[in-house]
């Protein structure tokens, strides 16, 4: 679907309030169907698949807004793409916040011959681009290309030694410079990876944009079960990829009494990896953040409220959530932009545990979802720490 299909989403929506009624019908229905399915795959996939590169994140709204129509009181939009759901009245806010936007490429340069120079959005390693096919979100048309570089057996004895670096590589979609002009393709057309969601052995996922369509769909899920006894607004944010930018915005907007951020985290359970480097393993449950930020530091990131970890930790707790306790290094999340709004935010994270994150071929598994949405809906349902 090209872009164009798409720009309704950016235009300012006014509230929509819900009728009180038409939202209990529907959460009495949405709670028989979970019971029968304890896992709705589709819209994992749906949200997974949806396109939706930082700063370009057209494709997730209107699924979300679907997905919740007659489970919420209140949905808008800004100005900048951010979606805000707000459920539940009381005299404290809670922001939960997911970011919509994914890594991925733009376009920079087209050659005369139609070969595709592009540039990266968000921390896209080199090393797993090459050869992937991808989808060109043309104005006219969605285009599909696949990245190449020079073959193997022309490469002198230095290069084959060396990683292609993303400058060296380029865009092949069997078009010419006028053809895609004409299906709309031109500077600064978003690029996605072509990569399917695909159900793997023992309740395990892979699929592409998991960071953090994963925590899309926990936050969109948790908001059809919880029934709030405070005012809950979450937001789907955008370009957190490029700087946490939707986030900022959005905790200004909001002003709530807690932030708390969804995302993915480094599972480091398999071969390749140190257990003291990345300690988060697959199944056991998502992840409540002590700190994250630079490698050398820690600086430039959250070091979570320590009231807020520990009513989180003693909410999973009581409930029999398992849970894993974080320290983060080399990353972020939109928790770092939410607790430094206004006076500051006393804010948090839960993550949930993913292997190969931004590889495009994210995995994680079904249980640390399922209950991470139990563990959404819990912090929905009780009394805020302050």
């Amino acid at each position: 679907m090209g872009v164009r299909c798409h720009l309704k989403g950016k235009r300012l929506v006014k509230y929509r309030k819900i009728n009180t009624l038409e939202v209990n019908r529907d959460y009495r229905n949405y709670i028989k169907i979970m019971e029968a399915e304890e896992m709705d795959v589709n819209l994992l996939k749906a949200v997974s698949e949806a396109p939706g590169v930082s700063g370009f994140e057209y494709g997730i709204p209107e699924i979300i807004k679907k997905e919740l129509r007659g489970f919420v009181n209140e949905v808008r939009e800004d100005k900048f793409g951010n979606l805000y759901v707000q459920k539940g009245r009381g005299a404290k806010t809670i922001m939960i916040a997911a970011h919509t936007d994914e890594i991925g490429l733009l376009v920079k340069h087209v050659d005369d011959k139609g070969f595709i120079r592009f540039a990266k959005l968000g921390g896209v390693p080199d090393h797993i681009l090459l050869g992937q096919r991808v989808w060109i979100h043309g104005m006219k048309k969605r285009v599909r290309g696949v990245i190449g570089c020079k073959a193997i057996h022309v490469m002198k004895d230095e290069e084959r030694k060396q990683l292609v670096t993303y400058d060296k590589m380029f865009i092949d979609a069997g078009a010419t410079k006028d053809q895609l002009a004409r299906l709309g393709v031109k500077v600064g057309t978003p690029i996605t990876i072509d990569r399917s969601l695909t159900e793997l052995e023992n309740d395990v996922i892979v699929g592409r944009a998991m960071d953090d369509r994963a925590g899309c769909y926990m936050l969109i899920e948790a908001l059809k079960r919880a029934k709030p006894t405070n005012r809950v607004v979450g937001v789907f944010t955008v370009q957190e990829e490029v700087g946490l930018r939707g986030a900022t915005i959005s905790a200004f907007a909001v002003k709530p009494d807690i932030g708390i951020a969804i995302d993915t985290t480094i599972a480091g359970d398999h071969p390749e990896i140190a257990e003291s480097e990345a300690p988060v393993k697959l199944g056991k449950g998502p992840t409540i953040l002590v700190a994250d930020g630079r490698r050398d530091s820690l600086a430039g990131g959250t070091i979570a409220n320590p009231i807020v970890r520990g009513w989180m930790m003693e909410l999973a707790e009581k409930a029999g959530i398992p849970y894993q306790l974080e320290v983060l290094e080399g990353g972020t999340t939109d928790a770092t932009a939410m607790q430094i709004a206004h006076e500051g935010v006393p804010s948090g994270c839960i993550s949930i545990p993913s292997r190969y994150v931004h590889s495009c071929s994210e995995v994680v598994s079904k249980k640390d979802l399922q209950n991470g949405i139990k563990f959404l809906v819990k912090i929905m349902e009780s009394k805020p720490p302050f």
